[in-house]
This record gives C-alpha cells, sequence and structure tokens, in this order.
C-alpha cells in the first residue's frame, strides 16, 4: 500500500521543559514517513531549544518563526504550510506512544469518511481527591442536552455536539468510533482536502475550540469529526489558559471562549445561534462556576456580553479578541 505523508504540527512558546521529550517519542516512532513544522516565536529560551533539535537528526523538521498573533495564526500558518496526506496536531508539552503516527494513519486509511479525528489522550500526574470527585461527575453537573438541544438534528448521536445556543455540549457518552467534536488538540488528525486553506478567524486569546471550529469545516466538506480509542499521546495534568483539569480551577479565559464559540457558530457558519437559549446556557454555566471554583469564575459572564454584541453588532473577530482581552485584564 502507498504510503501516506504525515505533517505533525507542533506549536511552541520555549517549553524548555518538555519539548525535547516530545522529539524523543517522534524519533522512536513506528511509522517514518512525516516531517514536523515546528512553529515558534523568538523569545528567551527558544536558541537553546532549536540548538538542542538540530541533534534529532532522524527527523526532517522544518522551523517556521511566527512574528505575530497568537494561537490562532500560529495554526493558521500550519495550515497553510502542511503538505502532507495527513495532518497530526500536538502540544510541545506532549508526547506519543511509538505507534502514534501509525494509529492515526490507519484509522484514515480505514474510514474515508473522517474528515478530522482525535485519538486517546492520557493525562498525567496527580490529582486531588476533591477534584477527581467533582470532575467525574462534571458532566452531569453540566448536563445540558434538556435545554440546549443540537443545533442540527445530525448531531442527536454525537458524543460532544453543538447545542442551539452555539456552545458545545458534552453528552458524557464516549465510544470507539463516535462521532463527536470533542476534539482534542494535542492529538488530532485530519486529512489534508478537509482543511486544505482552511483560516481559523482570530477571534480568541488563548485559541479556544478552534478544534471544533475545525471540525465545523471539515464537516461541512462531506467529512466526519471523529473519536477513536487509540494512537494515543500523553499529556501533564496541568492547568492553562487552553485546558482545565479541575472544575474547582477553570480559568477564566477558558470559560470566556466556551461561551464565545457562538459567535464562530453564528458568523463562520450557516447556524442560527438562538440567543434566549445562548443567555440560560450561559448563565447556568456562570452560576455552577461561581458556586464551584476556588477564583469565582466570571470567565461565562464575560464570554456571554460580549458574544451577545458581537453577534448583534456583526463584529469582525480582531474586535471580539480586543474586547476579550480588555475586559479579562479588568476583572
Amino acid at each position: 500500500m502507498e504510503s501516506m505523508h504525515v505533517t505533525v504540527i507542533v506549536p511552541t512558546y520555549g517549553n524548555r521543559k518538555s519539548i525535547f521529550r516530545l522529539f524523543d517519542s517522534l524519533k522512536l516512532q513506528t511509522y517514518k514517513d512525516f516531517h514536523v513544522l515546528l512553529i515558534y516565536k523568538e523569545k528567551e529560551g527558544m536558541k537553546e531549544i532549536l540548538e538542542g533539535i538540530k541533534d534529532y537528526s532522524g527527523i526532517e523538521i522544518e522551523l517556521i518563526t511566527q512574528r505575530k498573533g497568537r494561537f490562532e495564526e500560529a495554526l493558521n500558518i500550519a495550515y497553510g504550510k502542511a503538505d502532507g496526506e495527513l495532518g497530526l496536531n500536538t502540544d510541545d508539552d506532549a508526547h506519543a506512544e511509538k505507534n502514534w503516527i501509525e494509529e492515526h494513519v490507519g484509522f484514515h486509511r480505514k474510514h474515508e469518511k473522517a474528515g478530522i479525528a482525535t485519538g486517546k489522550v492520557i493525562e498525567e500526574g496527580r490529582e486531588s481527591f476533591l477534584s477527581k470527585l467533582l470532575n467525574e461527575q462534571k458532566w452531569r453537573m453540566n448536563k445540558h442536552t434538556i435545554i440546549d438541544r443540537p443545533i442540527d438534528a445530525k448531531f442527536s448521536n454525537y458524543g460532544m455536539y453543538i447545542g442551539r445556543s452555539g456552545m458545545l455540549v458534552d453528552t458524557g457518552r464516549k465510544t470507539n468510533g463516535m462521532r463527536t467534536f470533542k476534539m482534542h488538540g494535542v492529538n488530532m488528525s485530519w486529512k489534508r482536502e478537509a482543511l486544505e486553506g482552511f483560516k481559523l478567524p482570530c477571534y480568541t486569546k488563548a485559541g479556544g475550540r478552534n478544534e471544533a471550529a475545525a471540525a465545523l469545516e471539515a464537516l461541512k466538506r462531506g467529512y466526519e469529526p471523529v473519536w477513536f480509542n487509540s494512537g494515543i499521546t500523553y499529556h501533564p495534568r496541568q492547568e492553562s489558559d487552553s485546558r482545565s483539569t479541575s472544575i474547582t480551577s477553570i480559568p477564566k479565559v477558558l470559560t470566556a471562549e466556551s461561551v464565545l464559540f457562538s459567535y464562530y457558530v453564528s458568523e463562520y457558519t450557516d447556524y442560527n445561534v438562538r440567543i434566549d437559549t445562548l443567555k440560560l446556557r450561559a448563565r447556568i454555566d456562570d452560576f455552577i462556576a461561581r458556586m464551584m471554583t476556588i477564583g469565582r469564575n466570571k470567565g461565562y459572564s464575560i464570554g456571554l456580553d460580549i458574544a451577545l454584541e458581537a453577534i448583534e453588532k456583526k463584529w469582525k473577530p480582531e474586535r471580539v479578541r480586543l474586547k476579550l482581552i480588555e475586559s479579562l485584564n479588568g476583572t
């Protein structure tokens, strides 16, 4: 069978603690027909990283300097530069099983209609008893399937779907091969034709829900977004602006951007967001967050206020981002 060339995409902002572990795992890959796009900003510590990467002579690495912008701009560079039949995204603080690339390639070969797929992510590190207890119940506490029905009837059997609010709804279901919008950027592969020429509108601070936006694009082109129970990457259990490990300490930017995804759905798809449902959904999330989070998280209310105005007034993405950063800095 003809080999499928893979572009592995790694945006980095100088994570010296773990990026070499990622490249160690790439060097051990059983599938060899791949090259790496390393997208970086020139900042303190990058010189050391770039020098260290020269030691990985067995891996083809293309270095791309990101002159401006944030995470969405980095991904847009990657979508424009990736020339493999398959793109495979990961993070600079992750590392992969030796058959990671091979299993993603195998899955896409077997499933022609899978345009974008997310593999299994294993979190490393200790979790407190309280966080574990709350996280196990999180989807039940945030179960919005009654008040926030799918915006499209064909999403009714998705593990995570887009609701009428324009926000994501997690049903708690997760089976191998299930269609879902619960994509993990640390372990996400896509057929070139499913995203070729795609560009994210740069409206967030941390890139929240960029994976779901890409999944929507693939869906528009006749492909499906799916999750499969292999192709493993390992990711440290730690808080960041783009992910949360505990319901008790969710970053404000993460909650704000989860609501702001309604702006993307409203402005960049053919779906009509129901504003009444968006208000109800965000306010319920806001109430839960204020009760459960240590810092009395106000991100949902920030995201709702911006989303409502941005949708009504048809704001450009750069204005949405500016307002988001101003609002987050002011709280």
